[in-house]
């Protein structure tokens, strides 16, 4: 069903994953300046944690659409995208790759930094007092009459 003989495009920016076949057509003209009803041409898109793509492509009957979830991988994208560049063009093994993913590097997502730096900041300090609220903090500093 995907031709052998075919162009395709890579979209460099995320997209959202609901888009469908109109949705996703009107990114490729809009988006990529590209005619979707192009022959042999094959568009990628990846969301923006890049655990998902999905191919939309037209053959002689319809349109068609390849709609991919890594379960542990991420998609991996060409390492030499130019500035500025809407899409990129790949051959038919970097879209194996693409449709393959790579494991991905650890990478500590904005909760974790916050959680490891409270930790160490704890261990540094010492542990966190337990309990406190400020009326207790009023009352440690009171003198008794």
């Amino acid at each position: 069903m995907i031709p052998t003989n075919l162009r395709v495009l890579l979209a460099t920016n995320p997209v959202d994953m609901r888009r469908s076949f109109d949705g996703l057509a009107r990114l490729v003209v809009e988006t990529l300046g590209e005619d979707p009803r192009a022959a042999q041409s094959l568009f990628i898109f990846v969301n923006h944690k890049r655990d998902r793509l999905k191919v939309l492509w037209r053959d002689t009957t319809g349109w068609c659409l390849l709609y991919k979830r890594l379960d542990e991988n991420i998609v991996a994208l060409p390492t030499h995208i130019p500035d500025g560049a809407v899409a990129v063009g790949v051959d038919g093994a970097a879209l194996a790759r693409l449709l393959d993913g790579v494991k991905p590097t650890k990478i500590d997502s904005d909760r974790e930094i916050s959680r490891k730096s409270r930790n160490i900041a704890l261990s540094i300090v010492g542990t966190a007092p337990t309990n406190t609220t400020p009326c207790d903090a009023k009352s440690s500093t009171r003198t008794k009459s």
